[in-house]
């Protein structure tokens, strides 16, 4: 008899605590997406942070597909071709060159893959004295030249494109694990 009546309470605070208890429900949710923001890029639940898109700047928006808006860092609005012509795919580590007579504005170098110093040399040779958008986390962060590679066999590229140095310091910090994250390691799929 005891037996039975304790298998009723357990099987009772179960079903409470399962099903009608709104405060476990909401702990259980909290739970799940502190755990989803893994510092760990081959994790599934990682979420890539800083990460670098280059684009074309449209000069004519026709509000095309590929064409959209987006706002900057201060407020202002250009247009840009959606799909990137160079991103965080392509960079595998980052340096952040300060400016020389101005500390509060920073340059940056980006060890490319191999892809990425190919495309960085289309995008250099198709732009050439022209603009392009540089773009974190889908905020317009200002337009540089992209300038051609100076040695053939570096893997560096220099983009002078003169951002805060928090931001151009996030970038650098989370190059590695956002590339890590597009290019996982096929041996942790097993």
């Amino acid at each position: 008899m005891v037996r039975r009546f304790l298998w009723l309470v357990l099987v009772g605070v179960s079903v409470f605590c399962l099903t009608g208890c709104e405060t476990f429900n909401e702990a259980f949710k909290q739970a799940l997406e502190e755990g989803s923001n893994s510092e760990n890029p081959n994790s599934e639940d990682y979420r890539p942070k800083f990460v670098v898109s280059i684009n074309s700047v449209v000069e004519y928006p026709r509000a095309g597909d590929l064409e959209r808006e987006i706002e900057g860092i201060d407020g202002k609005s250009v247009w840009i071709n959606s799909v990137p012509i160079f991103s965080s795919m392509n960079i595998s580590d980052a340096r952040v060159i300060a400016r020389p007579g101005n500390p509060d504005l920073c340059d940056l170098q980006f060890k490319t893959d191999r892809a990425g110093k190919l495309k960085w040399q289309v995008v250099s040779g198709n732009h050439r004295g022209d603009a392009v958008a540089f773009v974190v986390d889908g905020v317009y962060f200002g337009s540089f030249m992209p300038e051609s590679l100076d040695d053939d066999n570096s893997d560096w590229i220099t983009v002078r494109v003169g951002i805060d140095s928090v931001t151009a310091n996030g970038i650098a910090k989370y190059a590695k694990k956002n590339y890590t994250h597009y290019h996982p390691n096929t041996a942790s799929w097993f």
